[in-house]
């Protein structure tokens, strides 16, 4: 986002509903740009607008512009210190072990909804992991590869919780393995700072 609109989110984040012209002072722009960022703000669902009645004033009502609910998702976040931390204590309590055990849980029940039959055929199960994984932000794509087929993923959505805690890849093996029901071969990944995680797929021996 250009810097002057998200001077604006972060601004009314602090102060609340303001007028326009109390906007383009706290952001040190004149009124007729910040009308336009304000402008496309609204468009985009970032801000609302309400018109309300001047106190002590006869006259047009007031319009202020307070944050929409959609605008808080473009305020800074720490969702990865969060997680290291709370990744960090339940590590300390409970053991790497059990770590690992507790991601690869929380995988196999993320594929619960996804999962196609598991006598489905194998390109159809992957193409199915692939969908899943794309709509989730880890960029899958289903490959040829010497050894039959592969998914490369170039994007990891928690790549740096994934560099200081290489147990949170416990989660996408069960994940992938789980969407697959099939064999699985990692041969590279991003928190090996490698540029894409990559896996031979194979069928699952009976």
């Amino acid at each position: 986002m250009l810097p002057p609109r998200q001077t604006i989110l972060e601004t009314l984040n602090q102060r609340g509903a303001l007028p326009l012209d109390e906007i383009a002072r706290a952001v040190r722009r004149s009124p007729l740009a910040t009308r336009y960022h304000v402008g496309l703000l609204v468009a985009e669902g970032l801000l609302v607008a309400e018109d309300v009645a001047r106190r002590a004033c006869v006259g047009r009502p007031q319009t202020l512009y307070a944050l929409a609910e959609d605008a808080h998702a473009q305020l800074p976040k720490e969702y990865a210190w969060f997680a290291a931390q709370l990744l960090e204590e339940i590590t300390r309590a409970r053991g790497e072990r059990e770590t690992r055990a507790l991601l690869r849980r929380i995988g196999r029940r993320l594929a619960e909804s996804a999962a196609p039959r598991r006598n489905a055929r194998i390109e159809t199960r992957l193409d199915r992991a692939v969908d899943f994984l794309c709509g989730r932000g880890y960029a899958a794509q289903r490959e040829k590869s010497e050894g039959g087929l592969a998914l490369h993923i170039h994007n990891c959505p928690y790549r740096h919780i994934a560099r200081s805690w290489r147990a949170a890849c416990e989660l996408d093996l069960a994940l992938i393995g789980e969407l697959t029901h099939a064999s699985l071969k990692m041969t590279s990944c991003i928190a090996r700072q490698d540029a894409r995680c990559a896996f031979i797929v194979r069928a699952a021996t009976r």
